[in-house]
């Protein structure tokens, strides 16, 4: 209780500027210690009753008063040099006591009890007043504002203002560039309240919550003349004459990339790469694209053979693509182990003159750096070899058609299909040897066929030189194939 009590007594105690308070200030505030060197002080929010003590801040520029408990503005006469002054939050019923003060520019009075804007004539500079949620209601208690001129900020929100006239006061203001008019009964009251603030406050920039554009301005002036059907009128021209500069804007990047690629043409460099697509020039950007590709293609192949095009089927997938050439390449290699099974069993019948030359291998792989669909268009654009001779041991087929005794389905030196299973046939042998030393009745070893290959000795060569070429094309056509 007796804590109560004190509290109480504090809080009624009046508290006021004094000059053991502004010394705390100072120090708190880590300012000058001689007043008239400072150009800022802060006095907010400490519930003081009175402006006083001040004279010796003459250098003052900017002074906090808010979120006190004054009701009256007095004791700034010292203080010529102001320039802002802050005063929301308070009791203040009247403006005044600020002709002494000339050189104030920003006023925020928000928060008050001033029900008529009254004395600020006094104050060439004043360019922005704040003076919200106060108790103005019409045209008259802003009629002092014609006397201030160069006022380009005003906020007026959430007063009573409900006098239309209050729209023929703020005309009168040549330099209004902001206004805030929101929570007055006025906006209700005037019909098309946006727009014919914005026709008839002709400096305006900034209405309420959002800025006023120049588009939004022609706009209104059109809708002042001729109605909405006008104001849509405007924005449509408005409208295309937005999609008309960007069209310019295109053309003109188009022209800068076309000319940058001829003069890159025409200095033997690469022409740069450009996503653009339009009407004008696009079929000559694709011209030289297939060029390009078709360029490297042949850098990479030096036969006249393999200068091939890349051509993909519409709508065939990357996986499909590679399947296709992997099918084909299957096929290529059958048929070249079939030329190369040919051309030796020629090799005994036809004389070294009647043979033919072969062409020489390519310098260079064939098939280095190719895309999948070059590999099939290179394969499908090879002369057929006849007719081979069917291979024993081997029967081609494009997928696995089922499970067959003796028989492997695989991907084998002649391509895919189903091989004989050595290992099968090499056990047979062996269950096979065995019967026939039961039956004889001789003891021996089971010959080791599993697993061991049989050496060959090398054969002697008898082919004529230009076989011998035919083969090491073929070979190495094999080998680029793998």
């Amino acid at each position: 209780q007796e804590e109560e009590e004190e509290e109480d007594a504090a809080l009624s105690v009046e508290r006021r500027i004094t000059t053991k308070v502004l010394k705390q200030i100072i120090k708190d505030q880590q300012l000058y210690r001689q007043p008239s060197l400072n150009e800022k002080l802060y006095l907010h929010y400490r519930g003081f009753k009175c402006i006083e003590g001040l004279d010796e801040w003459t250098g003052l520029r900017a002074l906090w008063l808010e979120g006190n408990g004054f009701s009256k503005i007095e004791g700034l006469d010292k203080l010529s040099e102001l320039r802002c002054v802050y005063l929301h939050q308070n009791c203040i019923k009247s403006i005044e006591n600020l002709q002494l003060c000339p050189k104030i520019a920003t006023l925020q009075l928000n928060n008050n009890m001033i029900k008529t804007i009254e004395n600020l004539s006094v104050l060439p500079n004043l360019s922005t007043l704040q003076i919200a949620n106060n108790g103005l209601r019409t045209a008259d208690d802003l009629r002092h504002l014609i006397m201030c001129p160069n006022i380009s900020v005003l906020d007026l929100q959430n007063n009573h203002l409900e006098d239309v006239e209050v729209l023929d006061v703020l005309e009168c203001m040549p330099q209004l560039a902001v206004l805030q008019l929101q929570g007055n009964p006025l906006i209700s009251k005037t019909k098309q309240y946006r727009r014919t603030v914005i026709s008839r406050l002709k400096a305006l920039t900034y209405l309420d919550d959002r800025p006023v554009f120049e588009e939004e301005r022609l706009a209104v002036a059109a809708w002042e003349v001729g109605g909405l059907s006008a104001e849509r009128e405007e924005r449509r021209r408005q409208r295309d004459e937005k999609e008309a500069a960007h069209r310019r804007n295109l053309e003109h990047m188009k022209e800068l990339t076309k000319k940058a690629r001829a003069e890159a043409r025409a200095e033997g460099k690469e022409p740069p790469e450009s996503d653009e697509e339009g009407d004008e020039g696009g079929e000559e950007h694709k011209v030289d694209d297939d060029d390009e590709v078709v360029a490297a293609a042949t850098k990479s192949k030096p036969s006249a053979k393999y200068n091939v095009t890349p051509n993909k089927p519409q709508g065939e997938s990357e996986q499909e693509l590679y399947s296709r050439a992997l099918r084909a390449l299957e096929v290529k290699r059958a048929q070249l182990l079939a030329q190369k099974a040919a051309a030796k069993a020629d090799d005994n019948t036809e004389s070294p003159a009647a043979a033919a030359p072969a062409p020489a291998p390519p310098s260079a792989p064939q098939f280095h750096g190719s895309a999948a669909e070059d590999l099939v268009k290179l394969v499908s654009d090879r002369e057929p070899v006849a007719s081979a001779k069917p291979l024993s041991g081997y029967e081609s087929a494009a997928h696995f058609d089922g499970a067959r005794a003796g028989w492997v389905f695989k991907l084998g030196p002649h391509g895919l299909g189903y091989y004989r299973d050595n290992l099968e046939a090499a056990k047979h042998a062996v269950d096979e040897s065995n019967i026939d030393q039961g039956d004889d009745g001789d003891e021996g070893e089971v010959p080791a066929l599993v697993g061991k290959t049989k050496p060959h000795a090398p054969l002697a060569s008898t082919s004529p030189p230009a076989v011998v070429a035919n083969d090491n094309a073929a070979d190495e056509d094999l080998d680029e194939l793998d």
